[in-house]
């Protein structure tokens, strides 16, 4: 049996957009490697489409290859940078070009093509602009075979949209800029250009939309990441609006439709289900995680499903389910003979909640790094490899609280935690610790914390609020949420989270890690990428510059290229490395 090290852990191809096609004979998915090259904008994937017998039809290899679709027919395509592809059986394809970055294509009919992109501008980028005066649209276009391009949406930016055979249902905003998706409505649009909005979530984030027979369904949540996408099924049908999933104790992340019914991806504390929402059947069932982690998904056709799945036993293959037999795919077969590590659920009181985590233990007395997911609307998982193997394969164990705020407890839980970023959630994570303490789950002192994003302002937030820990590892976090407000490109996502107005300072400035004043005596490394648009690296700046002058012990590893979360092999080698060597030093 082979070790884990970062070097074999990056061989982990991540697969997705998964599609089965209308015959059932064949099952498609993308792989992706789970790092880009020096200098490279996307890492390579493969197109991979199998037969039934999960035996390879064809193999494509490229750059940034996205949104594969099959058409009703049969026919198929995929986007790459600014080009549609449309396979052909007799391998004949058809290469459709856009003056732009193609975004998403699906199948209008069988000859004609929606999509979205953004167009190519004029200026260079070195020209002057006026901030957020000049950013393109992703607009909708209808590609005809014969005809050529027609613009359908001006002014109006498409985050998604679905097809049910003559509507458009879209997920979009009057205007373009990251922090728009926050504010997105519903909007029904037809290929002659007739747009009306049908649904306002208000406050809520909306992803996920299918379209069936004038019929659409999403999902809707107070939701942290564009694309993180995780709440309850709203259906809009006709003129009626309801709530299929209100008050349920799990989380959804994915729909589809099916001889006219609606089924869903469900979650409920990392046991997923595919479930028949209007007959409540359950078609499968699993302890681990679907991928996309950040957004789970299936394909259904012809009652044969296909998923992308992985728990404690085995790395993440695509599973083709129909009825009891399951075949499965062999992408990821090199890493299957490494190391399987014991996960457990864990659940305790905190602050008159009851919260879940799970606990990988290499035994009580070795040191215990605890992992905080970002989101917060996301969530930690039992996988065989995640995140956090490294730090089993180097004598750690690791604890992944899923504090108030995360995904797998319904959509109530999720929001638990709105004016309230920085408290109670924090406090979920201290009282876990002790409750593994008070149950001899661990019997050290020797406990660290990490975590990216939020996870990286939580960690960061640790050495102000606690000494309980003896490192933090701090990734592209928060340390000043006013500042935050304003440089930031998602300065509605901290207004919808901390439900105040910034320019209160109240609870900016209290939940603040540089406004709190604390004594701090844990020892802290930062990482940050200095192209992060979402967290930008002066949070960074401020915050080390903050502990230097207090003559606290701090290191900034910066890196460039990199934007929120390190994607270049290199600089990922050098995460864990350091992270671990400071946990090492830090005894």
């Amino acid at each position: 049996m082979e070790d884990y090290s970062i070097e074999r852990l990056l061989k982990y191809r991540f697969i997705s957009n998964v599609r089965i096609s209308p015959n059932g004979d064949e099952i498609a998915c993308i792989a992706t490697k789970s790092y880009r090259e020096y200098k490279k904008k996307n890492p390579e994937s493969t197109l991979f489409i199998f037969k039934k017998n999960m035996e390879i039809k064809r193999k494509i290899d490229g750059h940034g290859i996205k949104s594969f679709e099959y058409a009703s027919s049969g026919r198929s395509l995929y986007v790459c940078g600014n080009n549609i592809i449309v396979l052909d059986n007799n391998g004949m394809d058809i290469s459709l070009n856009f003056p732009g970055e193609i975004d998403t294509a699906k199948w209008y009919d069988d000859s004609r093509i929606i999509f979205t992109a953004k167009e190519k501008k004029v200026n260079g980028e070195d020209d002057a602009y006026f901030f957020e005066e000049s950013d393109s649209f992703n607009s909708l276009y209808i590609i005809d075979m014969n005809s050529g391009i027609k613009k359908i949406t001006e002014k109006l930016n498409i985050w998604e949209f679905s097809v049910d055979g003559k509507n458009i249902y879209a997920i979009a905003s009057e205007c373009p800029q990251e922090s728009c998706w926050y504010a997105s409505k519903v909007y029904k649009i037809g290929i002659d250009r007739d747009i009306k909005i049908i649904y306002d979530p208000e406050y809520r984030q909306i992803g996920k939309i299918r379209a069936f027979n004038d019929n659409a369904a999403f999902l809707e949540s107070v939701m942290s990441d564009r694309g993180v996408v995780s709440g309850d099924i709203i259906l809009i049908s006709g003129n009626k609006t309801k709530n299929l999933t209100e008050d349920s104790d799990s989380s959804y992340s994915h729909i589809e439709f099916f001889n006219n019914n609606i089924y869903a991806m469900e979650n409920h504390m990392s046991e997923f289900r595919i479930k028949n929402i209007d007959t409540g059947s359950i078609l499968w069932r699993g302890t681990g995680i679907v991928y996309p982690v950040v957004s789970p998904e299936f394909s259904i056709s012809l009652n044969k499903i296909a998923l992308v799945f992985s728990d404690t036993e085995n790395p993440g293959e695509l599973l083709f389910i129909n009825g009891d037999e399951i075949i499965k795919s062999e992408i990821n077969k090199e890493l299957r003979n490494s190391p399987k590590y014991a996960n457990e659920l864990i659940e305790w009181d905190s602050n008159g909640m009851r919260i879940y985590g799970f606990l990988r233990s290499l035994g009580p007395e070795k040191p215990l790094i605890v992992y905080i997911h970002g989101g917060p609307t996301s969530f930690s998982y039992p996988a065989m490899i995640d995140r956090t193997t490294m730090y089993l394969d180097n004598g750690y164990s690791v604890f992944l609280p899923n504090y108030r705020g995360s995904i797998g407890l319904g959509r109530k839980y999720a929001e638990s935690n709105l004016g309230d970023l920085g408290g109670n959630d924090f406090e979920d994570i201290i009282n876990g610790i002790n409750f593994l303490k008070s149950t001899g789950k661990i019997k050290t002192d020797r406990i660290y914390i990490t975590g990216g994003s939020y996870g990286g302002y939580m960690s960061a937030l640790a050495v102000a609020k606690s000494n309980i820990f003896r490192a933090s590892v701090s990734l592209y976090g928060i340390s000043d949420w006013v500042s935050f407000h304003g440089t930031s490109n998602l300065h509605l996502w901290d207004q919808i989270h901390m439900h105040e107005d910034p320019y209160k300072f109240n609870k900016y400035d209290k939940f603040s890690v540089i406004r709190m004043n604390s004594d701090i005596k844990t020892p802290i490394l930062l990482m940050h990428g200095i192209e992060d648009p979402y967290v930008p690296y002066g949070q960074y700046l401020e915050f080390y510059r903050y502990l230097k002058d207090k003559n606290k012990k701090v290191r900034l590893l910066l890196f460039p290229r990199e934007g929120h979360g390190f994607g270049e092999k290199m600089h990922m080698i050098q995460q864990y490395r350091e992270t671990l060597k400071f946990f090492d030093e830090n005894i």
